[in-house]
């Protein structure tokens, strides 16, 4: 908003200074649009002459499409085609806060492997009350990171429904954030990495960490659909938080990372991955050691970087579900996104 007031200052400036030193002569209004302020395409022209009625003008600048809608409960459907699939229909289950605020912000849920939208929203039934919850169900209950049974383009259906959700008036588009775990979380971790960083604000992962896929030769990477070779290079996108949990009795995904066989990816320990994250948002120290800061629960240990914006949560005695610790994790995860 502020950018945008910002050129329309900008505008009605240069207006008046014309406006008064074209005074009582013929003149020309020229608009032009550019997409890197070096070439310039004439969109619209128009003359007013000295011996016009009108002796000021100006220059009204405003969306044609301002968004007027409401969100509600309802389920966004994002139609795709794939080599599994033509014209397939994908689901985003949403429910809305029961209030009458302007507007909300979001959390979208990125189930595990065998999960679904509508299970993850119930298995936060009690939290995140005061934001519009997302579901997205993902094919075959999977989500697309590499060696998984869906080959669906999870990326392009995820930014579509935030494109949906950006169109509706009681969406808070500045604070939309992602949550996922396993499976969901890698493609949090995706997302974190292919995403421009005004798609959306926080990114949070549970029960994962970065691969060798993902990150090697201090450089991040990503794959272009529909290969699975993560070959292309790419700068990280900044985002306000990237927050991540695991536990350290964690047997599916090990908190110390490894060779995983049947996904046939090598996994980074999972502190040292937030920690790759925070070099690659500018952090120049060494890597926290010691058992971390206390939080709410003593089996929680927190290590933050750049002012909390890079955070990881070791959960002490903590499995891949994370079992027994959802109330703590919810409530942490609200004191940096509320």
């Amino acid at each position: 908003m502020a950018k945008i007031a910002h050129t329309i200052l900008k505008l009605a400036f240069c207006l008046s200074i014309f406006s008064i030193s074209l005074w009582g002569n013929d003149f020309t209004f020229t608009v032009e649009s550019s997409n890197d302020l070096n070439e310039w395409e004439t969109i619209h022209t128009s003359t007013v002459t000295s011996e016009a009625e009108n002796t000021f003008y100006r220059a009204l600048i405003e969306p044609i499409n301002a968004s007027t809608s409401v969100l509600g409960n309802t389920t966004l459907t994002v139609t795709q085609t794939w080599s599994q699939e033509t014209n397939y229909s994908r689901t985003a289950h949403v429910q809305v806060p029961d209030s009458n605020a302007e507007s909300y912000p979001v959390i979208i849920f990125l189930h595990g492997a065998g999960g679904s939208g509508n299970n993850m929203i119930n298995q936060y039934n009690d939290h995140f009350n005061s934001f519009i919850k997302v579901g997205m169900d993902g094919y075959q209950n999977k989500w697309n990171i590499k060696t998984e049974p869906t080959k669906a383009d999870d990326i392009s259906f995820l930014k579509a429904i935030i494109e949906q959700l950006n169109s509706y008036s009681n969406v808070d588009t500045q604070r939309i954030s992602l949550l996922g775990s396993s499976n969901g979380a890698g493609l949090v971790l995706k997302a974190l990495i292919e995403l421009p960083e005004d798609t959306f604000s926080h990114g949070i992962h549970m029960a994962t960490q970065l691969t060798d896929d993902h990150f090697r030769e201090n450089k991040f990477w990503y794959n272009e659909y529909p290969s699975e070779a993560y070959s292309n290079e790419t700068a990280l996108p900044s985002r306000n938080k990237i927050i991540s949990f695991h536990g350290t009795n964690d047997s599916v995904i090990p908190y110390d990372g490894g060779p995983v066989a049947w996904l046939n990816r090598t996994f980074y320990d999972a502190h040292d991955s937030i920690f790759y994250f925070a070099q690659a948002l500018g952090y120049q120290g060494s890597i926290l050691s010691g058992n971390g800061q206390d939080t709410i629960n003593p089996d929680i240990k927190k290590y933050s970087y750049l002012n909390q914006s890079a955070i990881h949560y070791k959960v002490i005695n903590g499995d891949h579900g994370l079992s027994g610790y959802k109330n703590d994790i919810v409530s942490i995860i609200l004191s940096h996104i509320e």
